[in-house]
């Protein structure tokens, strides 16, 4: 009797400590605290709380947060819809897998114990909130009593969670008509306060008049000997074409030629003991003589195959794998070679940021290595038209001079451009791309 008389004092010193527990926490941690300290009271394996009017998880035990479109929140939706639904849902209920429709009793066990007990936590005013208690073991009556006891609790507990300040219209904060004249006054001022139009931009630095190098004939890139922002010198290789079939026909040239000579030189000799022989010796000269012109001219084609700089700077070009096995025409550019110190700015402006911008306006590059020191330039060059952009974006191509030649980025460093145009309105600048919008469907 004794025992049974502790267990009792003990479930109740509980409870209260629960209520106390309910009544003290956060608004953010009151949802943890009803799914987790809950098992202190009632063992169990899993607790949800519900929210009927948002049809959502508030909480589950054993996580920080429920994922709203996991597996187990989107099969558990639809069966605590139906039981909401069932009358017997305003009291303290017992159920289990033969309580829901067969095609959600189905998957019961495979994400729920036998056992389940929905506890509605009602307020005076509402009835939002539902516990639900899933374990393997049948719930007695005196556990859903005390269950209900403590129901009573969670809901004053979530009531005065969600309870606030009255809303109060936006006007009444302001006071008086005055105040409110006093901020209508200062809006229309700002509005009509002029700012420069400025637009960002996707910006790159680029060589001033680079050393562009081109295929010298049609063939197959064979070989790269530098690499991407290398130095070069004057006279280093640069790529070599595949020779292979020069050098065959060379050999065939070579070939060609000394049967040549060798016919004219054997003409030559019969021509002193046979005077008729020497009307031959004109044709097999011209025939010696355009073989030796074949084999120069293979010979060169052989040494325009090899590649070298004609100028020192900077190797500027992409990954050199993208062009190894690459047919390629001639004339067609390979890389370029440019000097590091003589750099400028390019910027891709988009048509839809387009705004007026003069020669020699402001510029501010920010590059993606250091956007916190902004490096100032001046516009020089507008292209007259726009052209798609590797992101098949229709932009406007601008350059710009860098003002502080002692601080030049470095060749290749990308970022983002901010150009600056005239002074307008702010309200104009603010509106600019709707009253755009609207301009083209009122004209439409």
């Amino acid at each position: 009797m004794s025992e049974r008389l502790n267990h009792q004092l003990l479930r109740l010193t509980l409870l209260l400590q629960l209520e106390r527990r309910a009544r003290q926490a956060p608004v953010d941690e009151l949802p943890f605290v009803i799914v987790n300290e809950t098992a202190e009271l009632l063992p169990y394996r899993q607790a949800i709380l519900w929210h009927k009017g948002h049809a959502c998880l508030e909480a589950a035990s054993g996580i920080a947060k429920p994922e709203k479109n996991s597996p187990y929140a989107l099969w558990l939706r639809p069966v605590l819809q139906h039981l909401t639904r069932d009358p017997r849902t305003s009291s303290v209920m017992a159920f289990t897998a033969e309580d829901v429709p067969e095609e959600l009793a189905k998957d019961w066990y495979e994400w729920l114990p036998e056992f389940a007990l929905w506890t509605p936590l009602l307020t005076p005013s509402s009835n939002k909130y539902g516990l639900v208690l899933f374990r393997d073991a049948a719930w007695t009556e005196a556990e859903m009593q005390l269950v209900g006891y403590l129901a009573e609790t969670y809901g004053h507990a979530l009531a005065l969670a969600e309870a606030g300040p009255p809303q109060r219209s936006w006007l009444k904060r302001f006071g008086n008509r005055k105040i409110q004249f006093l901020i209508t006054a200062v809006l229309v001022a700002a509005s009509c306060y002029p700012v420069r139009q400025s637009v960002l931009a996707e910006a790159e630095v680029i060589p001033i008049k680079p050393n562009l190098v081109r295929a010298p004939l049609e063939g197959v890139v064979e070989t790269f000997y530098v690499q991407p922002n290398e130095d070069v010198k004057v006279g280093q290789k640069l790529f070599s074409l595949d020779m292979t079939q020069l050098r065959s026909r060379l050999e065939v040239a070579e070939e060609t030629r000394d049967i040549a000579k060798t016919e004219y030189l054997q003409t030559t000799q019969q021509a002193m003991l046979d005077p008729t022989v020497k009307s031959k010796l004109a044709g097999l000269k011209s025939k010696w003589d355009q073989q030796v012109a074949e084999v120069d001219y293979v010979r060169t084609l052989l040494k325009r195959s090899l590649v070298t700089a004609t100028r020192a700077g900077v190797t500027v070009f992409d990954d050199p794998n993208d062009w190894l096995g690459k047919p390629v025409t001639q004339g067609e550019k390979i890389l370029a070679v440019a000097d590091p110190d003589i750099v400028e700015l390019e910027v891709r402006l988009p048509m839809d940021d387009l705004i007026a911008l003069e020669p020699g306006a402001e510029v501010l590059f920010f590059s993606n290595i250091s956007p916190h020191k902004p490096l100032q330039a001046s516009l020089n060059y507008f292209s007259y038209r726009a052209t798609p952009t590797p992101a098949d974006i229709m932009a406007y191509r601008l350059k710009a001079t860098f003002t502080d030649t002692a601080n030049l980025p470095r060749l290749g460093y990308r970022g983002s451009a901010k150009l600056y145009g005239a002074r307008k309105p702010f309200i104009l600048w603010l509106f600019r791309k709707p009253i755009q919008t609207v301009r083209l469907w009122l004209t439409w």
